[in-house]
């Protein structure tokens, strides 16, 4: 019998480490004490500064003000990096990245500055994807294959650049392979490590390729607006160093995959406003959420979507007879005695 209860208990024990352990709720509102702004960049929930201020750690930020002007943090890269926009609406982040960097080593380059290391990713976030919409990988210098890996070192996509012996030569375009490539990247890409293929022995390159050489090569993701606006094909290419780069992340609720899923677990689920709707992601690994139609304000809290005046708004519903404001919606109607289109200037009529 003596041995039939201590089965009995070690059964009981062996199904209790078996368990699942059920996390810890998130939290669905910031608590009173939370900032909501960090120099000039506002912070709405699901983020916060502090843990009891996010939704979870995914949306954690830290606001640096050992500096004159106070910069915001996220933690999902280490060490962690600096956000200088947060949408709520788009669904995107933009975070300054440094670019990956290799010297030649030469006599005449003996006193360029170090090349900078690189943390250009996201530590398996799982908030955060990097946009391949609005992202390129992009290598600058020549020659320079540059490149990105996984985790586990697989090749994820790269370009190469080259310059033609007379670097005067104009170019029909920016950034099309001369001097400077761009590719896309994939889409779902949450971590990647840049790399770079040795050149330093130019005899063994073809003779096409080697052309002219930039005593520095570098690669990096940028967002696509940079190439088109900022990059100047006749000095970013063959500069030493680069200052931190724009790039773009797309972020979502990504405890589970989509909005069915995610309405499962009502606890957990994070449209909490009752003007608010759920919709999934592009890339099929989590969902956002947004104010129903005549709402606006933040879907992520309770009672956090507030019906629209459009009365109040003219440029945006334009009415030129009588508005009259509604839950989620207005009517506009011509006055008495007349009939016609009153969101049309001019358009209502005297009734004949």
């Amino acid at each position: 019998m003596a041995t039939i209860r201590l089965m009995s208990l070690q059964v009981a024990v062996f199904l209790v480490l078996l368990a699942p352990v059920t996390p810890p709720v998130s939290a669905q509102k910031p608590a009173a004490h939370c900032l909501d702004k960090c120099g000039n960049i506002s912070i709405p929930y699901p983020f916060g500064i502090g843990a009891d201020c996010a939704r979870d750690e995914g949306f954690q930020l830290h606001c640096d003000r050992n500096e004159s002007t106070p910069r915001l943090l996220t933690y999902q890269f280490k060490p962690p990096q600096q956000l200088v926009n947060l949408s709520l609406a788009d669904g995107e982040a933009r975070v300054l990245l440094k670019p990956e960097t290799k010297c030649i080593v030469e006599e005449r380059s003996a006193d360029l500055p170090p090349p900078p290391t690189s943390y250009t990713f996201v530590n398996g976030s799982t908030t955060y994807r990097y946009s391949a919409k609005k992202n390129r990988l992009v290598a600058l210098g020549c020659p320079n294959l540059g490149y990105i890996v996984d985790g586990s070192d697989n090749y994820v996509s790269g370009c190469m650049s080259a310059c033609r012996p007379s670097l005067d030569s104009p170019l029909p375009a920016p950034c099309t392979g001369e001097r400077c490539c761009q590719i896309n990247i994939p889409p779902t890409l949450n971590f990647y490590v840049p790399r770079m293929y040795n050149f330093d022995n130019l005899s063994t390159v073809d003779a096409e390729l080697r052309g002219s050489t930039t005593p520095c090569r570098h690669v990096f993701l940028v967002e696509q607006t940079w190439i088109e606006t900022v990059y100047n094909d006749t000095k970013d290419f063959n500069r030493l160093e680069l200052e931190a780069m724009p790039v773009v992340l797309e972020w979502a609720i990504r405890n589970v995959y989509n909005c069915s899923a995610g309405k499962r677990k009502t606890t957990d689920y994070a449209c909490r406003s009752a003007n608010s709707d759920c919709f999934n992601t592009t890339d099929n690994q989590g969902y956002r959420c947004r104010c129903y139609d005549g709402y606006e304000g933040n879907p992520y809290l309770d009672g956090g979507c507030k019906d629209i005046d459009e009365c109040q708004r003219q440029k945006e519903y334009p009415c030129f007879g009588k508005c009259t404001n509604t839950q989620g919606n207005h009517t506009c109607v011509c006055p008495p005695g007349t009939s016609g289109n009153a969101k049309q200037e001019n358009g209502c009529r005297p009734t004949d």
